[in-house]
């Protein structure tokens, strides 16, 4: 009996360590009145005020999809589009399926110069990317140690229960919960890592050409407007080979984008 208890000590202890503290956002009092005062400035049309704000909790690292949703609309208002799009991007990495996100980027696009239409994706694709990265990683993490604990709990019936049936059914819903705690838990791997995929950029410069190879004398290949999104794909000595959404690839100077 001794031996058994064990296991179960053993296995929750296990369970407490498998997932970090860091998937878990901590937001303190004082940043909640940050966010709601930047809300506050935000409403009453002070729109640079609150923009100062909002940018002091990114500044902070105390960041949300509202957040990063509100400060593009409040540059919007601005009328500086390219810082728009940028902390719309931002929102919806961590957002991916928030229809509001989705709109207000799409009509900060409409407000840029460049109209880049993107390589058709496979349906399947598409399907993947969304539900990987819907909810939230804190939640799906939640879920983690939830399945664990119950699988745990299962365990403890088929290592102190005598009776076969029941012995028999906890073993095999036993590992039912452990599979779906390790499906789980790769989804949510997937998607942490699609929150820290800084291989997204948008330009900021007013325009660029995009040259052939990373040299000022080199050939021009296309030119690039503020607020253009972009994918960053090598560096080298200050400039960075990208990609535009219809495939077409180039070098630009380091100095002219910026990491979403």
């Amino acid at each position: 009996m001794k031996s058994r208890t064990k296991i179960i000590l053993v296995l929750l202890i296990a369970i407490c360590g498998i997932v970090p503290a860091s998937l878990f956002p901590l937001y303190g009092q004082s940043d909640q009145e940050i966010f709601a005062a930047a809300n506050k400035l935000y409403m009453d049309e002070k729109f640079d005020k609150a923009i100062e704000k909002y940018e002091q909790l990114v500044t902070m690292k105390k960041v949300s999809a509202d957040v990063y949703f509100n400060l593009g609309n409040a540059y919007y208002k601005t009328g500086n589009f390219a810082s728009s799009i940028l902390n719309y991007e931002r929102a919806q990495r961590i957002s991916p399926s928030d229809p509001d996100i989705e709109y207000n980027l799409r009509m900060a696009n409409l407000s840029t110069i460049d109209k880049i239409e993107p390589l058709p994706r496979v349906f399947y694709e598409k399907w993947w990317d969304d539900f990987v990265n819907e909810g939230s990683v804190s939640i799906r993490a939640m879920w983690i140690i939830i399945l664990l604990f119950s699988a745990l709990a299962v365990f403890a019936l088929y290592l102190f229960v005598n009776k076969i049936v029941i012995r028999k059914v906890s073993f095999f819903v036993t590992i039912g919960l452990v599979a779906a705690s390790l499906f789980t838990w790769y989804l949510t791997h997937m998607q942490y890592k699609h929150l820290n995929n800084h291989k997204g950029a948008v330009i900021f410069s007013d325009s660029a050409y995009i040259k052939s190879s990373p040299d000022e004398k080199s050939s021009n290949l296309f030119l690039l407007h503020s607020g253009t999104r972009i994918e960053v794909l090598d560096e080298l000595s200050g400039w960075k080979k990208i990609r535009i959404a219809n495939g077409s690839e180039g070098w630009i100077v380091a100095d002219a984008l910026v990491i979403i």
